[in-house]
């Protein structure tokens, strides 16, 4: 018997467990609050376009791209306000250190890319029911009738599409404001703690007193302690911010007024423009006619 060597095959990148892999129809008006979480998300546009908005950057996801999100980045999702759109939606844990060259990343997809993702989320429709926002957090379910070597096949494609981006990544751009990769940094006081929450939350209502809850902290406290870093109340600061997003909604999207007030849970059209007018001078509508470009950075 001849005595061949073997060599051991080395894995550069690993994916075992899955979130979601599925399509996604939204409609022009769509609006999702946004969210962050554990795990890698990207989204395709498989057909039109859609906005993405983080805590960096706002930016619009055209058909053929490819966006993506490292674990714990906030994003915010909603229609173009022209037309719907279809997205592909992937979601999953990994630990490989490429992946860090993922982060935030908009890239056109090549075509094998393309192909590729198809095959995906039609294997996941044959090997899963999909409910898009559960109530447990579990999007995907076992089918009883999947096929033979469903999750196995839905895991290889997945490795094989991360590694064929990898390789072309040379040829992507970063959303504007985003020039290099950094590495994910958590707050490092209850300062920068609270502040962090808060530019997580300007799509919602938050009051001082639920900050100071949150941080199980005085309201007195937190008032202090935000003051001492940033020379302004944690309020003021919130309120900001608020607008400061509203502002590149507002500049860089066509989406009615009512739709951008909803967006950042204001009640009625007539609360956001009062608001907006205070703290910006000029109602939305006024800012929006003002605008011949994206909208301004603060």
């Amino acid at each position: 018997m001849e005595d061949y060597k073997h060599v051991s095959l080395r894995d550069v990148i690993r994916i075992d467990r899955v979130v979601n892999a599925s399509r996604l129809e939204i409609g022009k008006h769509y609006a999702f609050e946004g969210e962050r979480h554990d795990f890698w998300e990207f989204q395709y546009a498989a057909l039109g376009s859609s906005y993405i908005y983080t805590k960096n950057n706002f930016y619009e996801l055209k058909q053929g791209q490819i966006t993506f999100f490292r674990p714990g980045k906030f994003h915010v999702l909603y229609g173009n306000g022209r037309h719907g759109a279809e997205l592909w939606v992937f979601s999953f844990r990994c630990a490989s250190l490429l992946m860090e060259k993922f982060d935030e990343l908009l890239i056109s997809a090549p075509e094998e890319c393309r192909q590729l993702m198809e095959r995906i989320v039609d294997e996941a429709a044959r090997g899963f029911d999909v409910t898009p926002h559960p109530q447990d957090g579990r999007i995907l379910r076992r089918k009883a009738t999947a096929p033979f070597g469903c999750e196995q096949l839905i895991k290889n494609r997945l490795e094989e599409l991360m590694l064929l981006l990898f390789r072309s990544e040379s040829g992507g751009r970063r959303p504007r404001g985003q020039d290099e990769v950094t590495p994910h940094q958590e707050p490092s006081g209850p300062a920068e703690e609270m502040r962090a929450y808060l530019q997580a939350h300007t799509h919602s209502t938050l009051s001082l007193g639920q900050l100071a809850e949150v941080f199980h902290i005085s309201v007195t406290y937190a008032k202090k302690l935000y003051r001492a870093e940033y020379g302004v109340s944690p309020m003021a600061d919130f309120h900001r911010m608020k607008i400061r997003e509203a502002k590149k909604v507002l500049g860089s999207t066509d989406l009615p007024i009512r739709e951008v007030a909803s967006l950042f849970d204001f009640k009625n059209i007539c609360y956001f423009s009062n608001f907006f007018k205070k703290h910006a001078g000029m109602t939305p509508t006024e800012y929006r006619r003002a605008q011949s470009g994206p909208a301004e950075n603060e």
